[in-house]
């Protein structure tokens, strides 16, 4: 038991009276420093300091802005991610966009923490510590149990993208929204085995879970048709570019048969493509590639074929139940999912005939 439940048996959140009550000062004193006035003497401080700590109490700051009829607020929150990456930009401007047509206001904060940080000692951001700054919480980017943890301790409401949400119990937790990797996966690889493709290889690290659930569609995709599955499961480099094009060259050194590459995302593709490139192999006519994210990449002639992941509607979801959790903050939501697209551009045909293979090699 922590030391809040300790004071407040019955579970209701301190109040800044509690936080009074247990220095043995005035609420205007407890005010003051929680405002930042430096009126106050330092002993009476330290006290107040204290019993804020003991009492786990946040100051209401949300309410302080409803009284000023501010927008409300949801906090963004993008977790162990590079700012700049482009699948969660996506997903931001539409939770960005949603809230525009329903006046609230998106504040957005980075957040990098580990999965064996207790859950008390997680970093969390200005807005979601100060109590009630921000109404619910939407988390993207790489997210452990440990955070969920934190958030659940304090009260604070929540909802996620759970592609990327690493924890044991992912597929029974509420209030989530999801795209389906294995469905995606099988669909792509069914592509290419119904245009006549047999050597189908996956490539990409299964030691990440979005990129397993990946493999598993390939998978079960390849098994149907009782085909050999061929993979490069482990990553040579965290470049995924860089994955990609030194995995490809590992398969043509070893000279596996390869007619098609399908890879766990873009980045990986198009490392792939250039390797096949340098080696005078021609896409799509002797090597067939099929991405996934729909990412934008080197090669703009053909245009790669991919797995179209709607970033944006999945924002534009996270961000309707985080409103509805606002609403009814009593309820719980059923998990969205997010339908997937295949996107059929130039770098899929059926494979050449073996004679056709053997004279392009000649060449």
């Amino acid at each position: 038991m922590n030391r809040y439940k300790k004071f407040h048996a019955s579970g209701v959140p301190a109040t800044i009276k509690d936080v009074a009550k247990l220095s043995k000062v005035s609420v205007g004193s407890v005010s003051n420093v929680l405002n930042g006035r430096t009126s106050v003497k330092p002993l009476v401080r330290e006290k107040i300091e204290a019993a804020i700590e003991q009492l786990g109490y946040r100051p209401n700051r949300r309410a302080q802005n409803l009284a000023k009829n501010s927008t409300p607020v949801l906090s963004f929150i993008l977790s162990n991610r590079d700012l700049h990456d482009p699948f969660h930009s996506r997903i931001l401007e539409g939770v960005s966009r949603h809230c525009d047509a329903t006046d609230f206001y998106v504040l957005f904060s980075k957040l990098y923490y580990g999965p064996d940080l207790p859950p008390e000692n997680i970093p969390l951001p200005p807005a979601v510590r100060a109590h009630g700054m921000a109404e619910c919480v939407v988390l993207a980017g790489t997210n452990y149990s440990n955070l969920i943890e934190a958030l659940e301790q304090r009260g604070i409401p929540y909802v996620v993208l759970a592609n990327n949400l690493i924890a044991d119990d992912r597929d029974a937790l509420l209030d989530q929204v999801r795209f389906d990797d294995i469905a995606a996966a099988q669909e792509a690889t069914r592509y290419l085995i119904e245009m006549g493709h047999r050597h189908i290889w996956y490539i990409g690290d299964t030691s990440l879970p979005w990129f397993n659930r990946r493999h598993q569609g390939y998978l079960r995709a390849m098994q149907e048709k009782g085909l050999i599955p061929r993979a490069q499961t482990a990553a040579i480099s965290d470049d995924r570019f860089v994955n990609g094009f030194r995995c490809t060259a590992s398969i043509l050194k070893e000279k596996h048969p390869l007619t098609a590459i399908f890879a766990s995302t873009d980045e990986i593709a198009y490392g792939c493509w250039e390797c096949l490139q340098q080696q005078g192999i021609n896409v799509p006519e002797q090597v067939s590639i099929i991405g996934f994210d729909d990412q934008r990449g080197p090669y703009k002639g053909l245009g790669l074929t991919t797995v179209r992941v709607e970033a944006e509607a999945i924002g534009d979801r996270l961000a309707k139940m985080a409103i509805d959790k606002v609403r009814h903050p009593e309820r719980h939501y059923p998990e969205v999912v997010v339908p997937t697209h295949l996107v059929k551009r130039g770098t899929c045909q059926p494979p050449l005939p073996l004679h056709a293979r053997l004279k392009d090699k000649k060449k």
